[in-house]
């Protein structure tokens, strides 16, 4: 009697909004390449594909010390228990998606018991702490660098890597035309946009969205033709980020700015619009590659500053778009310089000169040079299935 040959099992790790993204279309990839059973912690697009969802990891994200703290002991929790499956479990590949501080614990204790790791999206702070690289080396048996430098420093400490380029070149293309998006936002085609960006973290609504609001105000008491759209995830239930929907649909209505709340089509509210006060992540890249002039926004508490300043050697720039071209081509206002004023003036600067709007999209297009050709999940997934002694393709 023949037996069934047990299916591989892949468990993937992702904890913030943009992991969630990549981790849910590279399971796509994936599934359409081999017959896998997968397992994962993830957000609301992980959830929609056929896994056995184990967490859902949809408000893991934090910025600063004290709101890790808050989210530690849950977190602590979720990371015993899921030591104890890889150990009881025993899946064929750990499959790991940012989220370092998580993440890397997980990768040593799969690194003890014999199972290999795969980190995507390795976390670009390893790249500058030399203990961290080696680190990384030692307990990721393959890593997939998402940016030229990150795949030549872990090369340097000796780390199994490979540059698959970043997934966005693939994922971060607006689903409207033009004429279309601004029909379907029910906005005017003659008048300019401002996207305000605030971020995926509740903490990031809390603390940046009335500032972004307080700065639009500015903006549009010299341009009454200005108008305001603030993109978020989409979410079927009645909030987005742990934030009530109709508590943030109040707070726009309250700002006296013509905004509205778009869930869902963030790459489209990128694209027509003509400039963006965003928040410092992820979001900042797809912008580049969709080309939409930015202004780089962020704030933590003073508590997390002081501790960033004491313990930590802080990077010249904190936007990726900076970082990857090593130089500040896009306005950055962090901590006390973040004011609705200064972002205003800043954001004004640009949208009043040709010649500053010209200069920054051939910078962004600079920034883009460096993440790669497309096709960056199926390079993962390559990987993936090498690790799993599967046929590969390329």
């Amino acid at each position: 009697m023949k037996t069934e040959t047990r299916r591989k099992r892949i468990l993937i790790v992702a904890g913030e909004t943009s992991g969630d993204i990549y981790a849910s279309s590279l399971i796509d990839v994936l599934k359409s390449r081999s017959s896998l059973e997968i397992l994962a912690v993830g957000g609301p697009q992980t959830a929609k594909r056929d896994v056995e969802l184990l967490y859902d990891s949809t408000n893991w994200a934090a910025i600063g010390y004290i709101e890790a703290i808050k989210q530690a002991p849950r977190l602590l929790f979720v990371l015993r228990h899921l030591k104890r499956f890889i150990e009881e479990a025993r899946p064929d590949l750990l499959l790991l998606v940012d989220y370092p501080g998580f993440n890397m614990r997980l990768a040593r204790k799969a690194t003890t018991i014999g199972i290999p790791t795969l980190y995507y999206f390795p976390p670009s702070k390893f790249a500058v702490n030399p203990e961290d690289v080696a680190d990384a080396a030692k307990n990721i048996t393959s890593v997939a660098a998402n940016f030229t430098f990150t795949h030549e420093v872990y090369k340097a400490a000796g780390a199994n890597v490979e540059f698959v380029g970043h997934p966005l070149l693939d994922i971060a293309k607006p689903s409207m035309s033009r004429e279309e998006a601004f029909k379907v936002f029910g906005l005017d085609p003659s008048r300019p946009v401002v996207g305000l960006c605030p971020g995926s973290r509740k903490s990031e609504l809390d603390i940046l969205l009335p500032i972004m609001l307080q700065a639009g105000k500015i903006l549009f008491a010299k341009r009454p033709d200005y108008q305001f759209l603030v993109p978020v995830i989409a979410t079927a239930g009645p909030e987005v980020y742990g934030i009530s929907k109709v508590h943030l649909h109040r707070q726009l209505a309250a700002s006296g700015l013509p905004v509205k709340l778009v869930e869902g089509k963030i790459y489209d509210v990128m694209a027509i619009s003509r400039i963006l006060l965003i928040s410092s992540g992820t979001a900042t890249l797809e912008a580049s590659h969709i080309g939409t002039p930015m202004v780089i926004a962020y704030r933590v508490s003073l508590f997390t500053e002081i501790m960033a300043r004491l313990f930590n050697k802080l990077p010249d720039f904190i936007g990726l778009p900076n970082i990857i071209i090593g130089r500040m081509a896009i306005p950055e206002l962090i901590q006390r310089d973040l004011t609705p004023e200064n972002l205003a003036l800043h954001a004004a600067a640009i949208l009043e000169s040709e010649e500053k709007y010209r200069r920054q999209k051939t910078d962004l297009a600079e920034v883009v040079t460096h993440l790669g050709k497309p096709g960056a999940h199926e390079r993962v997934a390559n990987m993936a299935l090498k690790l799993l002694g599967e046929k590969t393709t390329g």
